[in-house]
């Protein structure tokens, strides 16, 4: 289980190791390499993605690519947060300071989510390259629980 600060707000301390996706094509990529390795990987919505896609599609991408844990990255938007909540995703990122999480960290765990108050360091993948061999590097040097 993830190491917990508060409730079911979580470090990144003894989760899988992330990737960062752009695209649903690059997602299941991921998660196909995954599980051929025979590894737990948390997917990570690229930085930004929230503005431009907005988070029900994002989630319909983790979704459609069989992602078994993907987090939202909101940046410092909480009314994105609190969207993808109602939305259905339980495991986000808000990149503000404490007090300005307090009500989102409530909101997310009433929902039963986890919510990440530091992202894990993760791999970011080149769009259109195959993603078996980075991704074996990045589990070697990060371990897959």
């Amino acid at each position: 289980m993830l190491g917990i600060m508060n409730s079911q707000v979580n470090t990144f301390h003894s989760m899988p190791p992330a990737v960062v996706v752009c695209t649903l094509e690059q997602a299941c990529a991921v998660v196909a390499a995954a599980r051929r390795l025979r590894a737990e990987v948390i997917l990570l919505t690229e930085p930004g993605a929230h503005a431009w896609h907005g988070p029900g599609y994002l989630l319909e991408m983790m979704v459609q690519a069989g992602a078994p844990r993907a987090i939202l990255d909101c940046g410092r938007d909480a009314g994105t947060a609190m969207l993808a909540l109602r939305l259905g995703w339980r495991e986000l990122h808000l990149g503000m300071e404490r007090d300005g999480t307090a009500r989102i960290v409530s909101m997310t765990c009433a929902c039963g989510g986890r919510f990440h108050a530091v992202l894990p360091p993760a791999l970011a993948l080149h769009p259109g390259r195959p993603v078996d061999e980075p991704l074996a590097q990045w589990l070697a040097a990060h371990g897959s629980n």
